[in-house]
Protein backbone atom coordinates (compact mmCIF):
# COMPACT_ATOMS: atom_id res chain seq x y z
CA UNK A 1 0.00 0.00 0.00
CA UNK A 2 1.51 3.13 -0.72
CA UNK A 3 0.64 6.34 1.19
CA UNK A 4 0.80 10.13 1.15
CA UNK A 5 2.00 12.06 4.40
CA UNK A 6 1.13 15.53 6.12
CA UNK A 7 -1.49 17.01 3.93
CA UNK A 8 -4.45 19.12 4.14
CA UNK A 9 -8.08 17.83 2.54
CA UNK A 10 -11.21 19.72 2.52
CA UNK A 11 -13.75 16.86 2.02
CA UNK A 12 -17.01 18.04 0.14
CA UNK A 13 -20.48 16.93 -1.24
CA UNK A 14 -19.04 18.25 -4.56
CA UNK A 15 -15.75 19.36 -6.13
CA UNK A 16 -13.86 22.56 -6.04
CA UNK A 17 -10.46 24.04 -6.67
CA UNK A 18 -8.04 24.63 -3.64
CA UNK A 19 -8.55 28.28 -4.10
CA UNK A 20 -11.93 28.59 -3.51
CA UNK A 21 -11.35 27.14 0.26
CA UNK A 22 -12.83 28.83 2.81
CA UNK A 23 -11.55 29.84 6.19
CA UNK A 24 -15.11 28.05 8.01
CA UNK A 25 -14.59 24.97 5.91
CA UNK A 26 -14.05 21.65 7.43
CA UNK A 27 -10.08 21.41 6.60
CA UNK A 28 -8.82 18.48 7.89
CA UNK A 29 -4.81 17.92 8.64
CA UNK A 30 -4.00 14.23 7.29
CA UNK A 31 -1.15 12.81 8.98
CA UNK A 32 -0.62 9.51 6.93
CA UNK A 33 -3.62 8.03 3.92
CA UNK A 34 -3.64 5.72 0.87
CA UNK A 35 -2.74 6.81 -2.35
CA UNK A 36 -3.78 4.82 -5.93
CA UNK A 37 -2.90 5.33 -9.36
CA UNK A 38 -5.38 5.33 -11.84
CA UNK A 39 -5.69 5.90 -15.62
CA UNK A 40 -7.05 9.50 -16.76
CA UNK A 41 -10.76 7.83 -17.68
CA UNK A 42 -11.20 7.02 -13.94
CA UNK A 43 -10.65 10.20 -13.10
CA UNK A 44 -12.42 12.03 -14.99
CA UNK A 45 -15.41 9.49 -13.87
CA UNK A 46 -14.72 10.58 -10.55
CA UNK A 47 -14.86 14.49 -10.89
CA UNK A 48 -17.61 14.19 -12.65
CA UNK A 49 -20.16 11.64 -10.91
CA UNK A 50 -20.81 9.89 -7.91
CA UNK A 51 -18.96 6.45 -8.45
CA UNK A 52 -19.61 2.87 -6.31
CA UNK A 53 -16.16 1.07 -5.94
CA UNK A 54 -16.16 -2.90 -4.89
CA UNK A 55 -15.79 -4.21 -1.74
CA UNK A 56 -12.67 -5.51 -1.80
CA UNK A 57 -10.62 -2.31 -2.22
CA UNK A 58 -13.03 -0.54 0.21
CA UNK A 59 -11.80 -2.88 2.82
CA UNK A 60 -8.22 -2.33 1.49
CA UNK A 61 -8.65 0.86 2.71
CA UNK A 62 -10.57 0.96 5.61
CA UNK A 63 -9.53 2.89 8.38
CA UNK A 64 -5.91 3.95 6.75
CA UNK A 65 -6.53 7.24 7.17
CA UNK A 66 -4.80 8.40 10.01
CA UNK A 67 -5.64 12.23 11.04
CA UNK A 68 -3.88 13.10 14.74
CA UNK A 69 -4.52 11.78 18.26
CA UNK A 70 -5.12 8.63 16.54
CA UNK A 71 -8.26 9.23 14.87
CA UNK A 72 -8.81 8.15 11.49
CA UNK A 73 -11.20 8.18 8.70
CA UNK A 74 -13.18 5.31 7.51
CA UNK A 75 -12.98 5.29 3.87
CA UNK A 76 -10.93 7.77 2.50
CA UNK A 77 -7.94 7.85 -0.55
CA UNK A 78 -6.20 10.19 -3.00
CA UNK A 79 -5.89 9.04 -6.52
CA UNK A 80 -4.19 10.47 -9.47
CA UNK A 81 -3.67 9.21 -13.26
CA UNK A 82 -0.05 11.43 -12.85
CA UNK A 83 -2.09 14.86 -14.37
CA UNK A 84 -4.76 15.23 -11.84
CA UNK A 85 -5.49 14.45 -8.69
CA UNK A 86 -8.18 14.58 -6.20
CA UNK A 87 -9.24 12.73 -2.93
CA UNK A 88 -12.39 10.48 -2.26
CA UNK A 89 -14.68 9.78 0.64
CA UNK A 90 -16.80 6.24 0.56
CA UNK A 91 -19.39 5.48 2.66
CA UNK A 92 -19.99 1.88 3.96
CA UNK A 93 -21.40 0.65 0.52
CA UNK A 94 -18.55 1.95 -1.35
CA UNK A 95 -20.05 4.70 -2.66
CA UNK A 96 -18.65 7.92 -2.94
CA UNK A 97 -19.99 10.51 -0.79
CA UNK A 98 -17.43 13.57 -0.38
CA UNK A 99 -14.74 15.06 -2.82
CA UNK A 100 -11.56 17.51 -2.18
CA UNK A 101 -8.93 19.02 -4.35
CA UNK A 102 -5.47 19.32 -3.05
CA UNK A 103 -3.31 22.45 -2.59
CA UNK A 104 -0.91 22.90 -5.69
CA UNK A 105 2.22 22.16 -4.13
CA UNK A 106 0.74 18.76 -2.80
CA UNK A 107 -0.88 17.92 -6.18
CA UNK A 108 2.57 18.53 -8.00
CA UNK A 109 3.93 15.93 -5.62
CA UNK A 110 2.13 13.28 -6.04
CA UNK A 111 1.67 13.73 -9.76
CA UNK A 112 5.47 13.20 -10.14
CA UNK A 113 5.50 10.12 -7.36
CA UNK A 114 3.29 8.33 -10.29
CA UNK A 115 5.99 7.62 -11.62
CA UNK A 116 6.87 5.24 -9.07
CA UNK A 117 3.44 3.89 -8.54
CA UNK A 118 2.11 1.11 -10.54
CA UNK A 119 -1.22 1.90 -11.88
CA UNK A 120 -4.55 -0.52 -10.53
CA UNK A 121 -7.00 -0.96 -12.47
CA UNK A 122 -10.37 0.07 -10.06
CA UNK A 123 -13.57 -1.75 -10.63
CA UNK A 124 -16.24 0.51 -10.00
CA UNK A 125 -19.47 1.65 -11.41
CA UNK A 126 -21.12 5.35 -12.03
CA UNK A 127 -23.76 5.70 -9.76
CA UNK A 128 -25.32 9.53 -10.96
CA UNK A 129 -23.90 12.87 -12.22
CA UNK A 130 -22.23 14.82 -10.07
CA UNK A 131 -22.56 18.49 -9.80
CA UNK A 132 -20.11 20.53 -11.41
CA UNK A 133 -20.41 24.10 -11.30
CA UNK A 134 -19.28 26.64 -13.41
CA UNK A 135 -19.43 29.46 -11.52
CA UNK A 136 -16.64 29.73 -8.28
CA UNK A 137 -18.47 29.13 -4.99
CA UNK A 138 -17.86 32.91 -3.93
CA UNK A 139 -20.36 34.09 -6.74
CA UNK A 140 -23.07 31.40 -5.88
CA UNK A 141 -22.88 32.40 -2.49
CA UNK A 142 -23.52 35.93 -3.27
CA UNK A 143 -26.47 34.87 -5.60
CA UNK A 144 -27.80 33.13 -3.06
CA UNK A 145 -27.41 35.19 -0.49
CA UNK A 146 -29.25 38.04 -2.91
CA UNK A 147 -32.30 35.72 -4.05
CA UNK A 148 -33.39 34.60 -0.28
CA UNK A 149 -33.03 38.59 0.83
CA UNK A 150 -35.57 39.72 -2.56
CA UNK A 151 -37.75 36.77 -1.93
CA UNK A 152 -38.50 37.57 1.75
CA UNK A 153 -38.83 41.06 0.72
CA UNK A 154 -41.26 40.16 -2.15
CA UNK A 155 -43.21 37.54 0.36
CA UNK A 156 -43.37 39.76 3.32
CA UNK A 157 -44.30 42.71 0.91
CA UNK A 158 -42.01 45.02 1.87
CA UNK A 159 -42.28 47.47 -1.02
CA UNK A 160 -39.72 50.16 -0.19
CA UNK A 161 -37.00 48.42 0.28
CA UNK A 162 -37.68 46.19 -2.96
CA UNK A 163 -37.65 49.44 -4.90
CA UNK A 164 -34.59 50.91 -3.31
CA UNK A 165 -32.78 47.99 -4.26
CA UNK A 166 -34.21 48.16 -7.37
CA UNK A 167 -32.75 51.86 -8.07
CA UNK A 168 -29.38 51.11 -7.10
CA UNK A 169 -29.80 47.80 -9.09
CA UNK A 170 -31.10 48.85 -11.90
CA UNK A 171 -30.41 52.64 -12.16
CA UNK A 172 -34.16 53.59 -12.62
CA UNK A 173 -37.81 53.43 -10.94
CA UNK A 174 -40.30 50.78 -10.80
CA UNK A 175 -43.12 50.68 -9.08
CA UNK A 176 -44.43 47.10 -10.26
CA UNK A 177 -43.70 44.70 -7.39
CA UNK A 178 -43.91 42.03 -10.00
CA UNK A 179 -42.02 43.97 -12.16
CA UNK A 180 -38.89 44.49 -9.88
CA UNK A 181 -39.09 41.05 -8.47
CA UNK A 182 -38.79 39.33 -12.19
CA UNK A 183 -36.42 41.64 -13.17
CA UNK A 184 -33.83 41.07 -9.72
CA UNK A 185 -34.45 37.11 -10.59
CA UNK A 186 -33.47 37.47 -14.25
CA UNK A 187 -30.59 39.25 -13.27
CA UNK A 188 -29.39 36.68 -10.87
CA UNK A 189 -29.15 33.84 -14.04
CA UNK A 190 -26.28 35.38 -15.71
CA UNK A 191 -22.74 35.92 -14.52
CA UNK A 192 -22.58 38.89 -11.89
CA UNK A 193 -20.89 42.16 -12.77
CA UNK A 194 -19.89 44.56 -10.11
CA UNK A 195 -23.70 46.01 -9.69
CA UNK A 196 -24.34 42.86 -7.92
CA UNK A 197 -21.86 42.60 -5.17
CA UNK A 198 -22.68 46.20 -4.57
CA UNK A 199 -26.52 45.11 -4.03
CA UNK A 200 -24.89 41.98 -2.06
CA UNK A 201 -22.87 44.68 0.25
CA UNK A 202 -25.96 46.38 0.39
CA UNK A 203 -27.34 43.56 1.82
CA UNK A 204 -25.04 43.51 4.49
CA UNK A 205 -24.91 46.72 5.57
CA UNK A 206 -28.57 46.68 5.93
CA UNK A 207 -28.12 44.11 8.63
CA UNK A 208 -25.26 45.10 10.50
CA UNK A 209 -27.31 48.45 11.08
CA UNK A 210 -30.14 46.74 12.51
Amino acid sequence: MDYYYDILLNFNDYYFMFYEWNQDDSIEYIKKIPLKHVNSNTILDMLNNKIKVELDFLNSIKDKTKLKDNKTLKYTCIFSDGKNTLALEFNDEGESINKSSLLLNDEININEFMFNIKEIELEYEIISKDIVYKELRQDRKIKKIIKVEIDNLYKKHNDSKLKYLYLEWFNKLETKRDVIYNDMLKKLEGNLTKKEYEIYELIKLSYNNV
